[in-house]
Parts: C-alpha cells; sequence; structure tokens
C-alpha cells in the first residue's frame, strides 16, 4: 500500500442524475451505485459546465472552461486533442504521472484516436462512434463488459506494486442508440418506462461498476483508493425545443451523477454544493499531493469530501454551450433558486427551479402577452432579478476571460431598457 491513494474513474457517457436508486428514482436497478453512495458521498448537484461530449471531458482534464482551452465542439479524426487543439496542452494526467503515478486507460475517450503520452497503460479505448457491441450482433459481446474485464485484470496486477495508480473506466453507454445485454432489461421492458434500453444499459453499467469494485477488494486496495462515479452530461431524452439528447443549458441536460467513495470520506454523506467537471482535475491532484496549477478555474472537492463547509463556494454555476441544430451560442447561470439562458439570438430564458424545476414555464421578461392564452399575464416583472442575476453571471465570464459570453451577457443587460430605468437608478 502506498501512502498516497489510488484513484479510480468510472465515467459514463449521457447518463441523467436522475438515472439512479440513490439520487431518488424509484424505478431503476442499481445497487452498487447506492452501495458507493452507502459507503461515500454523493453530490446533489453535479453539473457540466457544457453539454457535449468533447469539450466537457477536455474541462474534466484541464481543470478550465471550454473556451478557455479552446475545445467546443466533438473532434473525429484527430490523434490527440491537447496535442492539436487545446490551448492547454498540460492535463491532471500529465501531473498525476510525472509525480510517480501509473496511469491507464480503457474504454471511449473522445479526445483523439491514439494513445496520448500521458497513459501507460492503453486498452480497449477509441475515441468514439464505435457501436456498443464488439461484433455488431444484439446482445453479442458487449464492449463496456470487455472494457471491465480489462481495467480488472489491470487492478489485480497492481496488487504489489509500490507505486500510486490513476485510472478510468470509460463506457459509451447509455448514449443511444439505447442497448445493453438482454438480462438487463427485465425491470423494465413492458412495465411502461419509456426508453427501457437506456435504463437497461445505466444497470448494465452499475453492474460493471460492482466488478470494479470487487477487483479491488480482491486486490486488497480498496481501503486506499478513491473511487469517483460520473458522467460527461446528460440525456433530454428529445424533450427540448432543439431536439437533441443534450446541446442545451437545462437541467436535463446538465446534471450528471457524481458519487466518491473512498478513505477519509464519511459513509452516507450528501453535500448539495454546485459542483461540476471542472472540478475534478485539481480534486485528483489535490488526492494525490501534487500542487494545482494556478491557471485552474475548478475547485478542488476534497474540503468538501473530507466534511468540511466553506463559507464561500460558488455563487452559481456557469455554463457555456452552442446549440446543435440552430448552432446558436449560449451561456446559461444556474443558482439554487434560478436558470438564466443567455442566447446570442436574443431568445432568453429564465426559469424558478424553486417553482419549476422540470423547466417548462419560461418567465423571461414577464408578465408578457401570449397570444390571448394568458398564461404569463400573472408573473410578476423579474427583470430586476435578471439583471442582478446577469452581473454575477458576467464577474463570472470576466473571471474567466470569456470575452464572448461577456458579449452576450452586456448585450442581455441593455436590451433590458426601460423595464429598469436609466443606468444611474437602478
Amino acid at each position: 500500500m502506498t501512502d498516497r491513494p489510488n484513484i479510480v474513474l468510472v465515467m459514463t457517457d449521457q447518463q441523467r442524475m436522475d438515472s439512479l436508486a440513490c439520487y431518488g428514482n424509484c424505478f431503476t436497478v442499481t445497487p452498487h451505485t447506492t452501495a458507493m453512495a452507502a459507503n461515500g458521498m454523493c453530490f446533489d448537484t453535479a453539473l457540466t459546465p457544457w453539454p457535449v461530449c468533447t469539450p466537457a471531458r477536455a474541462t474534466a482534464w484541464t481543470g478550465v472552461y471550454p473556451t478557455t482551452h479552446g475545445v467546443i465542439d466533438n473532434l473525429y479524426g484527430v490523434d490527440n486533442a491537447f496535442a492539436t487543439h487545446s490551448k492547454v496542452p498540460g492535463t491532471v494526467w500529465d501531473h498525476l504521472k510525472s509525480s510517480g503515478y501509473r496511469t491507464a486507460h480503457f474504454g471511449k475517450w473522445h479526445l483523439g484516436e491514439k494513445q496520448p503520452p500521458f497513459f501507460d497503460h492503453w486498452e480497449e479505448s477509441f475515441n468514439s462512434r464505435r457501436g456498443h457491441w464488439i461484433d455488431g450482433k444484439l446482445d453479442g459481446e458487449y464492449r463496456p463488459d470487455r472494457a471491465t474485464d480489462a481495467a480488472a485484470r489491470w487492478i489485480g496486477a497492481q496488487s504489489a506494486a509500490k507505486a500510486p495508480f490513476a485510472m478510468i473506466l470509460s463506457f459509451y453507454p447509455p448514449h443511444d442508440p439505447y442497448s445493453a445485454p438482454n438480462r438487463f432489461y427485465e425491470p423494465y421492458r413492458g412495465r411502461g418506462v419509456p426508453f427501457a434500453g437506456y435504463y437497461a444499459a445505466v444497470t448494465a453499467l452499475d453492474h460493471n461498476l460492482g466488478r470494479i469494485r470487487t477487483a479491488l477488494e480482491d486486490a486488497g486496495l480498496a481501503e486506499n483508493t478513491v473511487v469517483i462515479y460520473f458522467s460527461d452530461h446528460g440525456d433530454t431524452f428529445w424533450y427540448r425545443r432543439e431536439g437533441e439528447h443534450k446541446f442545451v443549458c437545462t437541467d436535463d441536460a446538465l446534471r450528471i451523477p457524481l458519487i466518491v467513495e473512498g478513505p477519509g470520506i464519511a459513509a452516507a454523506s450528501r453535500s448539495s454544493r454546485q459542483v461540476g467537471l471542472q472540478d475534478l482535475a485539481p480534486t485528483m491532484l489535490d488526492l494525490a499531493g501534487v500542487d494545482i496549477p494556478a491557471a485552474t478555474q475548478g475547485k478542488s472537492l476534497l474540503p468538501l469530501l473530507r466534511g468540511e463547509n466553506p463559507d464561500i463556494w460558488r455563487k452559481g454555476f456557469y455554463v457555456q454551450n452552442i446549440t446543435h441544430i440552430s448552432a446558436i451560442h449560449q451561456r446559461a447561470w444556474r443558482t439554487g433558486q434560478w436558470k438564466l439562458i443567455v442566447s446570442a439570438d436574443g431568445a432568453h430564458e429564465l426559469y424558478d427551479l424553486a417553482a419549476d424545476p422540470e423547466e417548462e414555464l419560461n418567465v423571461f421578461l414577464t408578465p408578457r402577452p401570449d397570444g390571448g392564452f394568458q398564461r404569463f399575464d400573472h408573473y410578476p416583472d423579474y427583470a430586476p432579478r435578471i439583471d442582478a442575476l446577469a452581473a454575477d453571471m458576467a464577474e463570472m465570464a470576466q473571471s474567466i476571460g470569456d470575452t464572448e459570453g461577456l458579449e452576450m451577457i452586456a448585450t442581455l443587460r441593455d436590451g433590458l431598457g426601460t423595464r429598469l430605468g436609466p443606468p444611474g437608478s437602478r
């Protein structure tokens, strides 16, 4: 056993936070994430800073926002995104490797087609756009099972090692097309559950998480290993106006599961703080006792994991996005109660998350005419609140150097116009 903890990441793709029993889902079968939550900490408000794969993943491994690292779209046909596309070439994996950690990757990467130099071991790994089935035959060999086999073997080989390790097992499901081995459909098929294949995949991945936890126990490594389970973004189930699974700033696309267990983390603990993928890299470095680069824009979660309750955390959570079909640039600001979405085309949105957590009633600039339906006549004038949210949002955009976001927010505030009176009276 080493003094520094091992770090095992289990990552899914396009998994909604509410797909797990430990987050309150009443029909899903996910015993191993439930066991993780019972043994560690559940983050109840974990979010992605960009609701699509490659930008979110680049943020996870650099600790900075997508507009800072510059990777703002999914990438295909490139060898190593950090060598050719990112403005921030150094990753958390570079820092861990140079500090003596052995590093390994299994599964979906989506940041290049070839093994990057910061991974010592690269097995069953690929960029993206590979089927969930090895032989292309439904209910044949499930790609996540093979990746888990490889990861479990590798973990077993680390039991006698003197140096710590950091590894990631990254699954492509439950990303569409939704499918899983037949045995995982039983709780959902024919029971009125929409998207049975999605939830079957969630259960299949939960099963593989259990296999990794067992592999750590069998190798005698569990007591000195931090395990982190999370996803890159959620899934809207085509519910939003863009007609997409993601690429939108509503919570079904933004909120993700994030569960952490390991030494020093209180069992069955929960945090309501807003945290995100930009916090993964500084957390991993903090766990490893490695200096966090000054340019990092995320925050280490280690104080929260240790049960500390910082007086100051975040005023809100900042999101960047480009919609997929319309290619509209957006920024969003999420507080405990409010979500303000600023769109370059002027189609701004405001949601009261306490009264409308499903984000179905856009109350931006109410009261307003509604074609005679009078659905928004009874709402108060939220212009002062919008301006206050936008001011905090602009402060965050300024702190991370998001000039485009600043311009969009300034345009919104200027457009509030007579609702707020002259600037000196606000």
